[in-house]
């Protein structure tokens, strides 16, 4: 639960913050200097990232609860990608919106905290493990920092949502040992703490979700063996929480179907971006791309010691045998670190093509991710094994820490807000969720007003938005009437306030549009959540908040208690 006292004796820790500053802030500081520029790097995802920022906003603002259907992409005839991909970032966004701070500032914030939460969850993960000294865990966090996988989320690849993880993943590996010594005091885990981390791990980055859910599952199994109680505890609050975020979930794997992502290029390919071994091992920091090609032009590498650490511990396993009795789970994690070197390589294809849904990794790569954290532990005791190979690690970590240095961003993109409110693209590498039936591609012509294709009418706007509609149509002769937005699930248009079937999509090029008789109307077009998924998945997210609220005020009134008490 809480302590009153939570922090009191690190935090007046002098020579504690010291080290802090020199070993992990030097670091720190280089890693995020082009933060400090006007305007944010350039990198894959990062524009895009921006505009979700501010079509989530816009959605919300016009009524959408929750977003799903961004209104101004695609140059205003919109796109349901909040429908389908991680609104953890999203939804964090939303609070610096509301005080005025530009989409650019939000970004670097978000990633900012992601990566101390990162170093964070590390130390307190690996005193979790009983690894390490507190220089040696902060040595650790320091190897997260100048992995070239961290690096680049920052420099080249933009990912706001894998920084998240990347932040997050660490804490959910606490949380095992936390559940863990929890059952063993039968003492109250805490709901706040568990619930949040959860909660955040669920909504930050689906690919991440499948991959590391799995791993985190086998990593409990290492930890919690037969212990039902700890099993019990751990199925509690994982269901509560998964209830809590099937609002998104449900309709994202319900509704997949309506959009294009089983066919998507980079789904189907990701055979062609395996890593090369050499790639693994050096592979130097620059610009670039993962191309579908043997040779890219960014850095795949793992990271020099990471690999090192996990290279030397084998080594030492093999000559120390005692290791394996004083760190039991350092052989599973040396287990799991080279499966997801090996799941990397092209020579694990036979694995990909037989697991269901894993070829949604689009780059096997992706999984380093995993790695960087996983093998920070072993890192850690490689470290505290002999000053020498603590001062190895110093030496490679001061060689990271120079390429790092050498590092400088292929460009800066700055933007006024209104310029990402009105950003004209999908933001997805493949337009993975566009819907199946559109086909309209003449987006140039939008204007806030529907036309008619067929027929003789006349139309007069009361009220126009990415999310509610408001029109009166006078039709001379039947008239093919179309709205200048995409069809998507949710959309509802009632003519006289009777709901009106929908054209054929093959006649709108999948826009919405219906057929009027002649006569005088009243049209109103509004997105909806009415659909099973989402009004399911809604459901049982309410439901599951209600209870964890319940347990969290609960807990939260019983901490502040005994904190009135100890100050008596």
């Amino acid at each position: 639960m809480f302590n009153c006292g939570f922090g009191k004796n690190i935090i007046g820790h002098k020579k504690f913050l010291l080290t802090i500053l020199l070993v992990v802030g030097l670091p720190f500081l280089a890693l995020v200097k082009p933060y400090f520029h006007l305007g944010v790097p350039y990198t894959h995802d990062g524009e895009n990232h921006l505009a979700r920022f501010a079509n989530y906003k816009i959605a919300l603002k016009e009524g959408q609860f929750p977003p799903r259907f961004a209104p101004n992409l695609n140059n205003h005839y919109g796109y349901p990608v909040f429908n389908y991909n991680y609104p953890l970032a999203n939804i964090l966004s939303l609070p610096f919106s509301l005080v005025g701070f530009s989409y650019e500032i939000t970004f670097k914030l978000l990633m900012v905290f992601s990566l101390v939460s990162g170093v964070t969850g590390i130390f307190y993960w690996l005193g979790s493990l009983k690894i390490g000294s507190v220089q040696t865990r902060l040595l650790a966090g320091v190897s997260l920092l100048l992995a070239p996988f961290t690096i680049n989320l920052i420099y080249v690849r933009g990912s706001v949502g894998e920084m998240m993880m990347l932040g997050i993943f660490p804490w959910l590996l606490w949380l095992v040992h936390e559940i863990r010594e929890a059952v063993k005091a039968k003492r109250q885990l805490s709901w706040l703490v568990s619930t949040t981390i959860l909660v955040a791990f669920l909504l930050a980055h689906n690919i991440s979700v499948l991959f590391g859910g799995v791993i985190w599952f086998v990593y409990c199994l290492v930890i919690f063996g037969k212990d039902k109680r700890s099993w019990r505890l751990w199925l509690v609050r994982s269901l509560l929480a998964f209830g809590m975020t099937l609002w998104f979930w449900l309709p994202a794997l319900a509704e997949k179907n309506e959009v294009i992502l089983d066919q998507a290029s980079l789904s189907s390919q990701y055979s062609n971006h395996f890593v090369r071994l050499m790639q693994l091992i050096v592979s130097p920091l620059q610009f670039g791309y993962s191309f579908a090609a043997p040779v890219d032009t960014m850095s795949l590498a793992v990271g020099l010691s990471g690999l090192l650490g996990l290279v030397i511990f084998v080594l030492l396993l093999i000559k120390n045998k005692q290791i394996k009795k004083d760190y039991p789970l350092s052989v599973g994690l040396v287990v799991i670190g080279l499966f997801l070197l090996f799941l990397q390589t092209e020579y694990s294809v036979f694995i990909w093509k037989v697991v269901p849904l894993v070829s949604f990794i689009q780059f096997p790569w992706r999984l380093s991710l995993f790695f960087v954290v996983l093998v920070l532990p072993l890192l850690a005791i490689v470290m505290d094994y002999s000053r020498f190979w603590k001062y190895v690690f110093i030496l490679v970590l001061g060689v990271q820490f120079h390429s790092l240095l050498q590092l400088q961003p292929a460009d800066y993109l700055h933007k006024e807000k209104v310029e990402y409110d009105l950003f004209s693209q999908s933001t997805s590498t493949a337009n993975e969720n566009l819907p199946k039936n559109f086909t309209y591609s003449n987006f140039a012509d939008w204007s806030p007003a529907p036309v008619v294709l067929d027929g003789d009418a006349s139309v007069l706007v009361s009220k126009w938005s990415g999310t509610e509609k408001k029109y009166s149509v006078v039709v001379n002769n039947k008239s093919l009437v179309v709205e200048p937005t995409m069809y998507f699930l949710g959309w509802q248009t009632e003519v006289n306030d009777k709901l009106v079937s929908y054209a054929q999509m093959k006649e709108t090029q999948g826009r919405i549009g219906y057929w009027l008789e002649p006569g005088t109307y009243q049209v109103k077009t509004i997105f909806t959540q009415k659909t099973w998924a989402r009004r399911v998945g809604n459901g049982l997210s309410i439901f599951s908040t209600m209870i964890a609220s319940w347990y969290i005020v609960h807990e939260l009134y019983q901490w502040r208690k005994r904190c009135a008490e100890a100050a008596l």
